[in-house]
C-alpha cells in the first residue's frame, strides 16, 4: 500500500460517515455477549424453579379446595341378556349432591422459605368449612325403583395436596365427631381430586345435613377454591400486602393495605355453569375449570426485570455509542474502535452484575451498585480521552440520564413503550439538531472549517 493510499485510508477511517457504520457495527457485535447473559440469565430462573419446586415438595404445592361433597350409594336392578334368558342383578352406583349453602373461610399465614440464595413463599391456611345440605336434590337424581344405601353415605373433600396438611381432620355433624380417612371412599375409582372422606353412617333418609370441619393446609403459592355450594360464599384473610385475585371469579369486596388484605367470594348458582347434582362422581372433573383464589404475588420479581432490561440492552449500548460519536464529532477528541469497544463491553457487563448482584440484594440495590459502577467506569474512561473537565461533566449528566430511563421505563410496565419511543424520538432529535451543520464527507467540528 503506498503513503497516498495510506493517507486515504486514515482519512476515510476518520469520516464521521465510516465511524457511524463502524458503531452499528459493534452494536451489533455487542449482541453476542448480551445473548449469552441472557442464557445465564434462563439458566439461573431454572435453578430457582427447581429450588422451589423443592421446597414446595416437602412443604405443599398449590393448593385447591372443593367440597364438602355428598357421596350417596344407591341399588338399582338391572337386566343382563344371556341368550334367550335376562338374568337380573343389583348394582351399586354412586351419586353426588353438592351443598345448597357452602362457606370457607381461611386465616392464611406466609413465610419466607429459603433454598440456598432463593426465596420462596408458603403459606400455612387455617381453613373451616360449613356445607348444608338438602335431601330434594336426590329425587330426581336416583332413577325410580332404587334403594338409597344411607348407611354408606359420605362426606368428601378434595385438595390438590393432601400432603399439606397439618393435622387428622375431623367431620361435625349433629354432635357428633367423625374421622376422616384417606381417599375418596369405598366404591369410588378413578377420582383423583378426593383427598379424603368421613362416612356418615345415617341411620335413613335424613331431612337435611348440616356438616362442618376445620384443619390446617400448608401450600404454596396460590390457593383457589370451587364453587360447589348453591350459594357459595368464601373469605380468605392474609397479612400479605400483595395479593393477586384469578380465576372465573374475582372478590365481590376486597380491602388491600400494608398489613394485609381481606376479600370475600359470593358466587351464585347461576353464575356456575353447572347443576347441584351428578349421576356420576367422575363427572365432577367438569367443574374444575371454574377455580378462582388467590395468589401470594411477588411485586419485585428481579429475574423478571432483568429479563425486561435484556430487552432494551442493544438499545442502550448504541445509545452510549452514540454519545461518544457526538462527543467526538463536536470535539477535537478521536476514539479508536478498540476505545468504542471497551465502552460497549462496560454497558454490557452491566447486565451481569444486574442479574449476580440482584440474586444477594434485590433488584432495587442492583441496578442502583451496577449503574454506578458502569457510570463511574465509563466516565473515568472517556475523561482520559474527552480531556476537558467540561467534557467529562456532560457524559457523565448523559450517561446518568441514560441509566435512570432504563430504570423508569423497568418499572412502569404498562407504559415502557410509550417511553421507550419518546425517548429514542428525544434522542434522535437531539443528535439531528447537534450535527446539522456536520460535514459527513471529512472530520469537521461545529467550530472548524466546513
Amino acid at each position: 500500500m503506498t503513503d497516498s493510499d495510506s493517507t486515504r485510508a486514515r482519512q476515510l477511517y476518520r469520516t464521521p460517515g465510516f465511524k457511524i457504520f463502524l458503531i452499528m457495527g459493534l452494536t451489533f457485535l455487542m449482541c453476542v455477549p448480551l445473548f449469552m447473559i441472557s442464557l445465564t440469565l434462563s439458566e439461573r430462573q431454572a435453578r430457582a424453579r427447581d429450588a422451589a419446586r423443592d421446597i414446595e415438595a416437602g412443604w405443599g404445592q398449590e393448593q385447591s379446595i372443593s367440597g364438602i361433597y355428598l357421596f350417596v350409594p344407591y341399588e338399582v336392578t338391572a337386566g343382563e341378556q344371556q341368550g334367550q334368558q335376562t338374568i337380573n342383578r343389583r348394582e351399586r352406583r354412586m351419586a353426588v349432591l353438592l351443598p345448597t349453602r357452602a362457606e370457607i373461610s381461611a386465616a392464611v399465614r406466609t413465610e419466607p422459605r429459603s433454598r440456598g440464595i432463593y426465596d420462596v413463599t408458603v403459606y400455612t391456611a387455617d381453613l373451616t368449612i360449613n356445607a348444608n345440605f338438602a335431601r330434594s336434590g336426590l329425587a330426581a337424581l336416583v332413577p325410580a325403583g332404587a334403594t338409597i344405601v344411607w348407611g354408606d353415605a359420605m362426606a368428601v373433600i378434595g385438595l390438590s395436596d393432601a400432603r399439606g396438611l397439618q393435622q387428622n381432620a375431623t367431620l361435625l355433624l349433629d354432635g357428633r365427631t367423625i374421622p376422616f380417612a384417606p381417599g375418596p371412599g369405598p366404591g369410588v375409582n378413578n377420582l383423583k381430586f378426593a383427598s379424603m372422606h368421613a362416612p356418615l353412617t345415617l341411620a335413613g333418609a335424613p331431612a337435611a345435613l348440616d356438616l362442618q370441619t376445620t384443619f390446617t393446609l400448608r401450600g404454596s403459592s396460590e390457593l383457589t377454591f370451587l364453587p360447589i355450594g348453591n350459594d357459595t360464599l368464601v373469605r380468605v384473610q392474609s397479612p400479605w400486602p400483595d395479593p393477586s385475585f384469578f380465576g372465573s371469579f374475582l372478590p365481590n369486596v376486597r380491602q388491600i393495605d400494608r398489613n394485609g388484605f381481606d376479600a370475600s367470594w359470593s358466587i351464585p348458582y347461576l353464575a356456575r355453569g353447572f347443576g347441584q347434582e351428578f349421576g356420576d362422581p367422575s363427572e365432577l372433573v367438569a367443574i374444575s375449570n371454574t377455580q378462582f383464589g388467590v395468589r401470594f404475588y411477588h411485586p419485585i420479581d428481579f429475574y423478571q426485570l432483568v429479563s425486561r432490561s435484556l430487552k432494551y440492552a442493544v438499545l442502550f449500548v448504541g445509545l452510549a455509542f452514540l454519545v461518544f460519536f457526538v462527543v467526538e464529532l463536536l470535539t477535537e477528541a478521536q476514539l479508536h474502535a478498540a476505545q468504542y469497544a471497551l465502552i460497549g463491553a462496560a454497558q454490557v457487563l452491566f447486565y451481569l452484575l444486574l442479574l449476580s448482584i440482584s440474586e444477594h440484594l434485590g433488584f432495587n440495590p442492583a441496578y442502583m451498585i451496577g449503574a454506578a459502577a458502569t457510570i463511574g467506569l465509563t466516565t473515568a474512561y472517556g475523561a482520559s480521552v474527552l480531556g476537558t473537565r467540561r467534557r467529562t461533566a456532560i457524559l457523565f449528566v448523559t450517561l446518568t440520564v441514560l441509566y435512570a430511563a432504563l430504570y423508569s421505563l423497568l418499572r412502569v410496565e404498562d407504559y415502557a413503550l410509550l417511553l421507550g419511543s419518546l425517548l429514542l424520538f428525544a434522542t434522535l432529535a437531539l443528535t439531528m439538531y447537534l450535527t446539522r451543520n456536520l460535514n459527513w464527507h471529512r472530520v469537521a467540528v461545529l467550530s472548524g472549517d466546513a
